[in-house]
């Protein structure tokens, strides 16, 4: 079919029809191909059907697609969100996640001190999970917190108790920007 797979994910492959990016997307036993002409992609469904009959596709204005809540306007835009990773999150820390803040950083976030005390194997584990899980959202649905997450999954293996107070200061934002 001609597609070119992604230098950086071999799980997306990619393809200029009539000038403009065709994206096929896969995980397992998911799909989702995309394109501005719908004509381009139901061609595109009909010769995958062709090597898979008895594909189940599915042509929804919205689509959920892992862990991403994935809608498409009649605008031409696309929104994705992924509130449930986000709540998980939230609950995972609720003790500590009170009131919002306004930006998901400080202006210290990149600022290590050593002196910090780690954390004991429990939260090590509970702030690696948090990080991997918040990077992924990050990195499909919430660019607003890239810039913590440059950092943080730096801290994973070594982290303490002011890489916990910076997670929680992303949390708080995410609290109070979860709704938008």
């Amino acid at each position: 079919m001609g597609f070119t797979l992604n230098s950086y994910d071999h799980c997306i492959a990619n393809k200029l029809i009539n000038g403009k990016q065709c994206t096929i997307v896969w995980y397992v036993d998911n799909n989702k191909i995309s394109h501005v002409e719908r004509q381009v992609v139901e061609d595109i469904i009909k010769k995958i059907e062709e090597h898979f009959p008895g594909l189940v596709v599915h042509k929804e204005e919205h689509l959920d697609f892992l862990g991403m809540n994935i809608k498409f306007p009649s605008d031409g835009t696309v929104c994705i969100k992924m509130r449930q990773y986000l709540d998980e999150s939230i609950s995972e820390y609720g003790e500590h996640i009170h009131s919002p803040v306004s930006s998901p950083a400080t202006k210290n976030l990149f600022d290590v001190n050593e002196d910090a005390p780690p954390l004991n194997k429990e939260n090590q584990e509970r702030f690696h999970s948090m990080v991997a899980l918040l990077l992924y959202v990050a990195q499909r649905a919430r660019p607003d917190l890239a810039p913590a997450f440059a950092f943080l999954p730096t801290r994973v293996t070594r982290s303490t108790s002011e890489d916990e107070q910076k997670l929680i200061r992303v949390l708080r934002f995410i609290k109070g920007t979860i709704a938008e």
